[in-house]
């Protein structure tokens, strides 16, 4: 089985596999994601009995790989064929970001060669768009009167699309952020790459980014697009921390300018960074989208 690492050119291809076929899709499962870590992993992809397989390896690490997808409806017993010649090449494959029904079908197909279990560290957190947008009730209190903060301290604020014509300064001004940042690191490098790439092929990634000015300067941008008629994944969201409300204002202003009309947005995982669980269950998930490994 031969691997290609992932590039831009490869976007339609792996879109016409990767498109959702339920509501609610894995934030895993799409392109933008994968583009945008690519430099923290090697991202790579086969293509074997027209069933598309995507495998991950970080740096002195095993591989692990994603559950097969397929153009359409194929047969289980498809799908098993190529499970069954995927572990042939590699015996001890470990799969991750499985969906439930996913992982019952390998535990079907292979009964007792995996160990198969809930990661609560990769779950999705999903929440109303509406209700994010509007932030109203007890359960928005804090985050309404941190927003409200930022609005009173900063009426004259400016909320406006990143496009290609200032892409470069959002980035610039994000290099300015990373370098200053104490505590500095492999993975952090990856993102600031990841990031740099998104900006410069926001169109052909289908991306939309959003950022916030105070006096002409940018204090925020987010990334964000949408995967269905119903769903926006939100990939970056970034802020001068100094300012008070700012992560806030980015937040509640990217969605009620860009996605309005969505009902359901996607803000990823929190892997087990306990401040990050914190924050994210603050704003109140609708619900959590499960993920399972297979060892």
């Amino acid at each position: 089985m031969t691997f290609t690492p992932i590039t831009l050119e490869d976007k339609n291809l792996l879109d016409s596999y990767l498109k959702p076929t339920h509501l609610h899709p894995l934030s895993d499962f799409n392109f933008s994601n994968l583009f945008i870590w690519r430099f923290a992993r090697e991202i790579s992809y086969c293509l074997i009995d027209e069933f598309l397989i995507l495998k991950t390896c970080y740096p002195n690490s095993t591989p692990y790989f994603f559950y097969p997808f397929s153009l359409g409806e194929r047969e289980g017993e498809e799908r098993k064929a190529v499970l069954e010649a995927l572990l042939t090449s590699y015996p001890n494959a470990t799969f991750k970001s499985l969906s439930q029904s996913q992982a019952q079908e390998l535990e079907e197909f292979f009964p007792k060669r995996f160990s198969i279990a809930p990661n609560r560290d990769r779950f999705d957190y999903v929440y109303s768009i509406p209700e994010l947008i509007a932030l109203s009730g007890r359960k928005y209190h804090k985050k309404k009167n941190h927003l409200n903060k930022f609005l009173q301290t900063y009426p004259n604020f400016v909320f406006e699309s990143i496009t290609p014509s200032n892409a470069q300064e959002v980035q610039s001004v994000y290099e300015r952020w990373y370098e200053d940042n104490p505590n500095k690191d492999e993975a952090l490098e990856s993102e600031k790459m990841g990031i740099f790439s998104s900006l410069q092929n926001l169109t052909s990634l289908s991306l939309i980014g959003g950022l916030i000015r105070i006096e002409g300067e940018i204090v925020a941008f987010a990334l964000g697009e949408a995967v269905d008629e119903e769903s926006v994944v939100m990939h970056i969201e970034k802020a001068n921390t100094s300012i008070q409300g700012i992560y806030q204002a980015i937040n509640q202003q990217f969605l009620e300018n860009a996605f309005s009309s969505y009902l359901w947005v996607n803000r990823e995982e929190d892997l087990g960074i306990e401040g990050l669980r914190k924050a994210k269950l603050s704003y109140q998930p609708h619900f959590l989208l499960e993920k399972y490994e297979a060892k």
